[in-house]
């Protein structure tokens, strides 16, 4: 037996759900409790069904309830972890659940604040009280999904048990998802339906191959109950199990097995799930409750132009791997070569069916699971045209069928089921530690200030800050750019109060360009936690975003403040001083400038000074006031300035002068982070004597502020002349 035959003949039926178990663990460690959409309000729906001995509570407009829309959900994913919650002493579920009000969620191009809750041990896990109670019912949900791997191999199996890559392929695709790793860890009624549905999805495609089973008609009714139970997308397999039951009893002319499959999914479905339903009836007057929770939580009326627009991306994104509360992006190859595997797999499919065109079996299967996943992607176009929810996790319940459609177009194309399948295992393993694991650990400690650090001496209250590191500074910030950031905190003593702080990029009039308001630890972490006396790092990035107007020399300007009230804390230095703010320059900032000058002036010959800066235009107003507009044709290095002379008569060559008046003004921006044809702005206030009145002429230039050397313009002593200003000191609006 050679090696290929070999590795054919290995039981991946167990290898693979064994795998995806193990690297779940990985997930389950890495990710923090409530780090999973909707995972808070599922513990919630949970303790409320626990501490009030199985009764449901009623969908209503009071928001102040934990659980929120899930009191619309079905009930078994509660029911059967209600037991879990009751066993252990979860007395400290409040003081447990400490929410982080300046989370970033739902945009993962913000940085840091990804935690929504905080957690004062993350890592290693917390195995006491309602930490310990939770990672219990998840392990319990990550069994759960481990069945729907297994169901996936078996369906695989099914439609072509000849072929053992297509069954690795296919279920490789749900197994290493890292999405359904990370939604497969967490407290969440997705993964119940999501393995219903696949189990369901393997009866039917036996059913389809074999024919009627009164004892398979049986287990499929069951089941059918079950997932309509678990939530409501389970209601898609009744509508799929129908009709493939009766593309059963037409081929097969039975007649008699499909009335035992109707009676047996009315008859179970009764006894199972009905009462579910018809208590909606009694509460909010319809039979699944959606209509009250979208009355309750908000309704939103989108197109399907405004979804694929503006939502199609995300979506398909947080299918293969999109961290937190949408909030955690992986790399960007990531989702172009899953993007590229899909579309390759839709022409593989072409070929599929041609390719299957006498093998009847092979035909159906990819019909049916055709049609599954097609109701499925309508009821979640139907479900986020009302109300948002354009997350990929929402048509997990039909990943079976998308993943087995793609692994036929694949396998189809002849691309060998490895090609694919290791590199996925291999970075459903990596995945953890590089996105999620960062994400939510807190700040490290350290035992001295590190020698390349700046060494400080400012004091908040308690919290002093030792020193900082910064990424290049005296460089050049544009839009979009980050800001690295280390600082060095030490308690003197453990704070009573929870305290944030923010840094910002301070523009040198004062005004705030971009703040991040954060708490120690990029939001992971609180000073009441923190030990007096340890060294703390907290590395954070400050992004620029938008695009924020202006030129100028930028500084960093660091403060806390009492958390939420607001009030800032005096910062002192080492003397007890009140220093008034904290600040630490980094370099300039160039972003659009819309003060515009009203070009009521232009110089008719754009003249160039020294062939690297012309004047555009310029104009004088209020009596005393000369605002001039330049580009820069060339780089030029060095402090130069704007000067610009009011003289008494017209300037000649040699002639000794005495300026009237001065001012002179250097751009916001020195010349050499500038980039060529860029505009810059001087202004130049007058500050006239009483009663100046009169037109005088005024001279402009460059200078070199070191060497007082003149940038050259075909000008006497090189001074641009501005003929007729009329000053007026008496000038008002």
């Amino acid at each position: 037996m050679n090696r290929l035959q070999q590795w054919m003949t290995l039981p991946y039926q167990w290898i693979l759900p064994a795998l995806f178990f193990c690297v779940g663990l990985l997930y389950l460690y890495v990710t923090p409790h409530f780090e999973t959409p909707d995972s808070i309000t599922h513990v919630a729906m949970i303790r409320w069904v626990a501490d009030n001995n199985g009764n449901l509570p009623v969908q209503s407009k009071d928001h102040g309830q934990l659980y929120g829309q899930q009191a619309s959900q079905p009930p078994l994913y509660y029911f059967l972890m209600m037991p879990v919650w009751s066993v252990f002493d979860t007395s400290d579920f409040d003081t447990f659940l400490y929410f982080n009000e300046l989370a970033i969620s739902g945009n993962p191009t913000r940085l840091g604040n990804r935690n929504l809750v905080f957690y004062e041990q993350p890592h290693p896990p917390d195995l006491t009280g309602t930490s310990l109670a939770i990672y219990v019912m998840r392990l319990l949900t990550l069994g759960i999904s481990t069945i729907t791997v297994f169901a996936v191999y078996k369906s695989a199996r099914v439609i072509q048990p000849d072929t053992i890559g297509f069954a690795v392929l296919g279920t490789a695709l749900v197994a290493f998802n890292p999405q359904f790793l990370f939604i497969g860890t967490s407290v969440n009624n997705d993964n119940l339906v999501t393995m219903l549905a696949t189990l369901i999805t393997w009866q039917m495609l036996l059913m389809l191959r074999h024919g009627f089973d009164t004892r398979r008609s049986v287990i499929l009714a069951i089941l059918i109950a079950l997932s309509t139970l678990a939530k409501l997308n389970g209601l898609v397999m009744v509508l799929t199990v129908a009709l493939a039951g009766l593309w059963v009893a037409c081929r097969d002319r039975d007649l008699r097995g499909l009335i035992i499959l109707g009676a047996s999914m009315l008859g179970i479905w009764l006894v199972v799930a009905s009462w579910w339903y018809i208590r909606n009836l009694q509460l909010y007057g319809e039979l699944f409750g959606t209509g009250a929770m979208i009355a309750n939580y908000g309704r939103r009326d989108a197109t399907m132009l405004s979804l694929i627009t503006s939502e199609w991306t995300g979506f398909r994104q947080s299918y293969w791997g999109l961290f937190g509360w949408f909030s955690i992006f992986t790399h960007k190859l990531h989702y172009q070569l899953m993007d590229g595997l899909t579309a390759l797999s839709l022409f593989g499919m072409i070929v599929y069916v041609v390719q299957a065109r006498k093998k009847p079996m092979r035909l159906t299967a990819f019909s049916f699971l055709g049609i599954m996943a097609t109701v499925g992607m309508v009821m979640l176009v139907w479900w986020t045209s009302q109300t948002t929810g354009s997350q990929g996790r929402l048509i997990f319940p039909y990943i079976v069928a998308y993943s087995l459609l793609i692994a036929m177009g694949l396998t189809a194309l002849r691309i060998p089921a490895g090609l694919i399948a290791i590199p996925m295992i291999a970075f459903a393993m990596y995945a953890p530690f590089a996105y999620i694991l960062p994400a939510y650990d807190q700040p490290a400690t350290v035992d001295q200030l590190p020698e390349n650090a700046t060494q400080v001496s400012t004091q908040w209250d308690d919290i002093a800050l030792l020193g900082y590191e910064l990424g290049e500074t005296g460089i050049r910030f544009e839009p979009g750019d980050e800001i690295p950031i280390t600082l060095y905190w030490q308690p003197a003593a453990q704070s009573a109060e929870p305290l944030a702080y923010f840094v910002s990029l301070i523009d040198m009039d004062g005004r705030a360009l971009v703040t991040l308001d954060t708490f120690p630890g990029w939001g992971t972490t609180l000073p009441t936690w923190w030990e007096a006396g340890r060294i703390y790092r907290d590395d954070i990035v400050l992004q620029i975003l938008g695009e924020p107007n202006g030129f100028s020399t930028v500084q960093l300007q660091i403060g806390w403040y009492r958390y939420p009230e607001g009030g800032n804390l005096r910062p002192i230095n080492n003397d007890g001083e009140d220093i008034g703010a904290f600040t630490i320059p980094v370099g300039v900032y160039v972003g659009g400038d819309t003060d515009q000058i009203i070009k009521s002036r232009f110089t008719e010959d754009g003249t160039i000074f020294g062939d690297r800066i012309r004047l555009n235009s310029y104009r004088f107003a209020s009596g005393s006031q000369l605002r001039l507009e330049w580009e820069l044709m060339q780089p030029l290095d060095g402090d130069w300035r704007v000067f610009a002379f009011v003289l008494d008569d017209i300037y000649a060559d040699g002639d000794d002068f005495e300026p009237l008046l001065q001012k002179d003004s250097p751009p916001r921006v020195p010349l050499g982070f500038l980039k060529a044809g860029e505009i810059i702005r001087t202004n130049h206030q007058f500050d006239l004597p009483d009663d100046f009145v009169g037109t005088y002429p005024l001279y402009i230039g460059w200078y070199n502020a070191d060497s007082g050397k003149r940038l050259a313009v075909p000008f006497p002593a090189n001074m641009k002349l501005l003929e007729d200003m009329q000053f007026d000191a008496n000038y008002s609006n």
